[in-house]
């Protein structure tokens, strides 16, 4: 089997996995040398180089290196980020991510897990300013019918209220107050 047939042959295998470069060429049963090096150039992206902790530990890196500094990170979302380019059998859990954020040598950019105890409160007050032109574009919006109006929340929060009668499917929903609610106002009662 030539070296290029028996590449095409492990990726479609699924066997993309090896610790270098020179063990997959002498699997082949090829000599280590510049062609079998050339033809490996070319379908080199296709597998995954060094032991599976290396493999990992590159793409957890990577992660982490575009994440701005001293941010807080969603440790499940990283996992699910991180798996898409892992191989089926090196996928990584929760845990890996805990253990790589606490290493100050591999967590460069100081980031930290999120938590229900670091996030931005959801029930505290924030203050909003509705400029006049968003306020107008909700009175075009109005007729009869279609009741679409600012309403201040119990925890003094702005939100954006929609009522509507049975002609318009009796809705009754609240949207925060920008740009892209008008959008699905709009869609919700055209």
């Amino acid at each position: 089997m030539k070296f290029r047939e028996f590449l095409e042959h492990q990726i479609q295998k699924g066997k993309i996995e090896w610790e270098s470069r020179s063990e997959l060429i002498r699997a082949s049963g090829s000599k280590v040398n510049g062609n079998t090096n050339k033809i490996l150039k070319e379908f080199e992206n296709k597998f995954k180089f060094g032991s599976i902790t290396e493999i990992k530990n590159k793409e957890i890196y990577k992660y982490f290196k575009l994440q701005p500094k001293n941010s807080y990170i969603s440790v499940e979302g990283a996992v699910k980020i991180i798996n898409k380019n892992l191989p089926k059998k090196a996928q990584i859990s929760e845990t890996i991510i805990y253990n790589r954020l606490g290493d100050p040598k591999f967590n460069t950019n100081n980031l930290k897990g999120q938590t229900l105890d670091n996030q931005v409160s959801k029930t505290e007050k924030y203050n909003i300013k509705v400029p006049d032109l968003f306020k107008e574009k909700l009175r075009v919006l109005r007729k009869p019918g279609i009741y679409l109006y600012l309403e201040t929340t119990q925890s003094g929060n702005t939100t954006l209220r929609l009522k509507t009668s049975d002609e318009y499917g009796n809705l009754d929903k609240s949207f925060p107050p920008n740009e892209d609610s008008i959008k699905t106002i709009k869609k919700l009662i055209i």
